[in-house]
């Protein structure tokens, strides 16, 4: 034959893909002394190689192909062939080099000729594992110890890895192995391999297949040869798993068929797992021979992955395990007895996913619950870094099959995890069939339906009763020492339900107990959540660096152990934005609330959580002025909110919607809602709806009211609304809150013409609370109460320590100048670009009328006095109507 045909790849059958992205790291890599390309049949390895052949002898290098088969696995016939290619590089007689040589010589002889080489030599042995004896490995191991052939490339295409040393080569950074992992098609590549082959085969489909095959070539290489024999494609690709008779051919012959029998025995027994290891293998067959065999798989150039995480874990590629499993239900092997009995190992082992998964493969699945029932039941939920919600979800897929009466603690978890997802009418379902369970078997699950039932509460946004409360705290009393998780779960109930009634103290002393008493059960996902709990108490009472402390924590930890962008990650950011938006970082919120609001309003997340995202979200708007944009929130919240069935947060937002219409300047519209949706004014003497205790955010009817009679300049009315309030209030409001009032009393003394009051006022909340994380709380309340601020602190005897306070505290457009000189003179400038008509409008507006009594005066329509409105307070560069009075007042305008 030809030596320049001899030496050279094999045409390409497989596929004209080209391999780009693995070429271009070996390229980037540069040439080594050993590069391995190790996988078992059919992953394209020769198709690789040839093409880096072919990109190497373009680039003009001395380079052979040698295709090996089991002949060249005498140490004689070996070297002779890598004579032969070596020669051919440099055009050398081979004549007088001969088998009869000694391997000795031919192994000098072959040195010698490397040697007059003064480029690199390329050698590409294909099918290496056919030669790939003790004594070949012996000579390539010579080859490559001789500090004179340094210059030597050897490229091993191989089922198999080589047997001799390497560690040294691997120090040296001249190894390099091409596996599995990176032969597999990339799904760009299998996009590639089929473009063409199929009008009815999508994009989605190839990219599916391509994962389910793991981009094994051979697999994907039968499908296109079906699809070419007018095969439905689209059928194919939807049912194809190795399991069809041609595929099955490839892998009886190509790889099961040459095996030893008591592998192929190994193989069968152990198919129906999704992975194996020694112990697994020894505890189900009991046999430690058997076992053994395991750890020799890789010397049968099989297709297996070893798993991350150590253990010595494999698992069968897809298509070869479902041959496999064909195999040994052909053989009458049954596979259920062994699931089970795995199932029940991996129980004994504390792998409670893993044993509820074998269980379910074997069919049994009140095995499965019975499993998850022994393991704690519901509070397998919050076990683990990440939590447990998938093993419950693996039951609810095969609910129909089990008694869930026999599984009272199963099923309350199934009713934890249906309320998680925000799916409430299962949620009380489960729960329902649990608590028949307890009735009919009374005992110590009372106290578990307890606590449940208290956190499902939560979810169904009803606070629980002060006799639930006193009946989760006599059930400490009485829980196992052993039962750590339940009494953490009781723990965090209690600082829920605390921080719901503003008890902060206790919530943050159940709050830190639970985080402990989870830490110490080994439930860090759910210690994460008390974060939750702990930090609005530290926030709603002025401590915002331990507020700001506790939900860092949180973030950090949900996204080292479970992942960015997941349900819990969502809950940290809105409450850090929460915090954000009231010391005025709007920069900072805004784009957490961009991603983290919506995600929770689709998945995981209680009452508190949407109400502080949806506040924060809210006064962002407002200060900047987008009246629009807060509407759109509020309806598209308000949706969210009927959805899960939050009908305080429904209330909360009604409320929201009520102050964007006063704050639009449309009072009778406002008033007119307010009546619709539960907030008239007959109810500003409801105590239930008017207690700040259990209102942590939002309005209430007479701290609406109030705003609405000052808003009218009906200081009376005004006054009386708060002064009814705050006589209902029988506890401390929390510090947040206790600011709000202070700054609406000072508005009110403000238009009372009481400013020496408010300066007093003023200097006390500037030396008692933390008003640098509540400056947001003082903007809001609109710029002409800001300029009335700083006009109060200029001409009242305030210590320069609180002037210069509270001028940090102030809007940056306020701070531009020490004097309120500029500010007069742009009021002035606005107020004179007024027209008539405008002017007139004002000075009845500052009466207190309202749209329908001005429009009245004027003889004008409701729309008309809201376009001269609208036009007056683009003028004036404000959004209400007192602070449009303000600004004209403070330009000098009589009203």
């Amino acid at each position: 034959m030809d030596f320049a045909l001899r030496f050279q790849p094999p045409v390409s059958t497989q596929s004209a893909i080209r391999r780009n992205g693995i070429l271009s790291h070996l390229a980037a890599g540069g040439l080594k002394r050993v590069t391995t390309i190790i996988a078992p049949a059919g992953y394209g390895k020769t198709s690789l190689a040839a093409q880096w052949f072919d990109v190497l002898r373009t680039a003009g290098r001395s380079i052979s192909w040698l295709a090996l088969d089991h002949d060249y696995g005498d140490q004689t016939q070996f070297l002779l062939l890598l004579l032969e290619a070596v020669s051919a590089l440099r055009f050398e007689d081979v004549a007088g080099v001969d088998g009869s040589m000694t391997v000795a010589s031919l192994l000098s002889v072959l040195q010698t000729r490397i040697r007059k080489f003064t480029e690199p030599v390329i050698l590409f042995l294909d099918d290496y594992h056919f030669a790939q004896t003790d004594g070949t490995e012996a000579i390539v191991a010579r080859l490559l110890g001789d500090p004179s052939l340094t210059h030597l490339k050897l490229v091993l295409i191989s089922r198999t890895p080589p047997r001799f040393p390497i560690s040294a080569l691997r120090l040296k950074g001249e190894f390099r192995q091409v596996n599995i992992a990176e032969l597999g098609f990339t799904d760009q590549e299998a996009e590639e391999f089929f473009a063409g082959q199929s009008a009815n085969v999508s994009r989605e489909q190839v990219v599916d297949l391509n994962r389910r095959t793991e981009g094994w070539a051979v697999a994907l290489q039968m499908i296109r040869l079906l699809i070419a024999e007018n095969v439905d494609g689209s059928a194919l690709f939807s049912t194809f798993d190795g399991g069809n008779a041609e595929m099955g051919s490839y892998l009886s012959e190509q790889v099961f068929a040459n095996l030893p029998p008591e592998v192929q025995e190994l193989l069968l027994k152990t198919a129906p797992f999704p992975a194996v290891n020694r112990d697994l293998v020894e505890a189900v067959f009991a046999d430690a021979k058997f076992a053994d065999l395991l750890g020799r798989m890789g010397d049968h150039a099989l297709p297996v992955a070893v798993l991350a995480g150590g253990g010595g874990w494999i698992r069968y590629h897809p298509v070869f395990n479902t041959f496999l499993k064909e195999e040994a239900a052909r053989r009458g092997y049954h596979a259920e007895p062994v699931l089970e009995r795995a199932a029940r190992w991996f129980e004994t082992q504390g792998d409670f996913d893993a044993a509820v998964r074998h269980a379910l493969l074997s069919g049994n699945a009140n095995l499965a619950a019975q499993i998850v029932e022994t393991g704690g039941g519901w509070r397998r939920v919050y076990t683990t870094s990440r939590g447990g919600a998938g093993v419950f979800n693996s039951i609810m897929a095969n609910v129909s099959a089990i008694d869930l009466t026999c599984f009272p603690l199963t099923t309350l978890g199934l009713s934890v995890v249906s309320a998680k997802g925000g799916h409430l009418d299962a949620a009380n379902h489960y729960l329902g069939i649990a608590e028949r369970s307890v009735t009919a078997t009374p005992g110590p699950f009372a106290r578990d339906l307890r606590v449940v039932r208290a956190l499902l509460a939560l979810y169904f946004d009803r606070p629980a009763t002060t006799e639930d409360l006193l009946g989760l705290e006599e059930d400490l009393s009485h829980i196992a020492a052993s039962e750590l998780v339940h009494r953490a779960l009781v723990l965090n109930m209690l600082s829920y339900n605390f921080l719901d009634r503003s008890d902060m103290e206790r919530a943050l002393h159940y709050g830190h107990l639970a985080v402990q008493t989870f830490r110490d059960g080994g439930a860090d996902f759910g210690a994460m959540h008390l974060y939750t709990h702990l930090g609005q108490a530290a926030f709603l009472s002025g401590d915002c660096a331990g507020a700001a402390e506790y939900y860092q924590q949180l973030i950090d930890e949900v996204q080292s152990c479970i992942g960015k962008g997941s349900d819990l990650d969502a809950v940290g950011q809105v409450l850090m934005a929460e915090l954000l938006v009231m010391r005025a970082d709007l920069a900072q919120a805004r784009p957490l609330l961009c991603w983290a609001l919506p995600h929770l309003e689709r998945h995981d997340a209680w009452f508190d959580l949407l109400a502080a995202g949806f506040t924060a979200q809210q006064i962002i708007f407002r200060l900047e002025g987008d009246m629009n944009a807060a509407h759109v929130l509020v309806d598209r919240t308000r949706s969210a909110a009927k959805r899960r069935g939050f009908h305080r947060l429904t209330r909360m937002i009604d409320g929201a919607r009520t102050l964007l219409l006063l704050e639009g300047g449309d009072v009778d519209q406002a008033v007119r809602y307010a009546q619709a949706h539960g907030y008239g004014v007959e109810d500003i003497a409801a105590g239930p709806e008017n207690d700040l205790s259990i209102h942590l955010r939002g309005l209430t009817p007479a701290l609406l009211w109030a705003r609405i009679y000052l808003l009218r300049g009906d200081l009376v009315r005004a006054r009386n609304a708060l002064s009814i309030l705050l006589a209902q209030q029988v506890q401390k409001v929390h510090d947040l809150r206790h600011v709000e009032l202070q700054l609406l009393d000072m508005r009110m003394l403000i238009a009372e013409g009481k400013r020496d009051i408010v300066a007093a006022q003023l200097e006390d909340l500037l030396l008692t609370f933390p008003m640098e994380d509540y400056r947001a709380m003082i903007w809001i309340e609109g710029e002409a109460f800001v300029q009335e601020l700083r006009s109060i602190a200029e001409d009242s005897p305030m210590s320069a320590l609180l002037r210069d306070r509270l001028r940090s505290l102030l809007p940056p457009k306020v701070l531009a100048t020490d004097t309120d000189d500029f500010a007069a003179a742009s009021a002035v400038s606005s107020v004179s670009a007024l027209t008539d008509r405008e002017l007139a409008v004002m000075e009845l507006l500052s009466q207190g009328f309202s749209n329908k009594e001005i429009g009245r005066k004027l003889e004008l329509s409701d729309n008309t006095i809201k376009f001269h409105l609208r036009n007056i307070f683009a003028k004036l560069k404000v959004s209400t109507r007192t602070a449009a009075v303000g600004a004209a007042r403070r330009a000098g305008i009589p009203l």
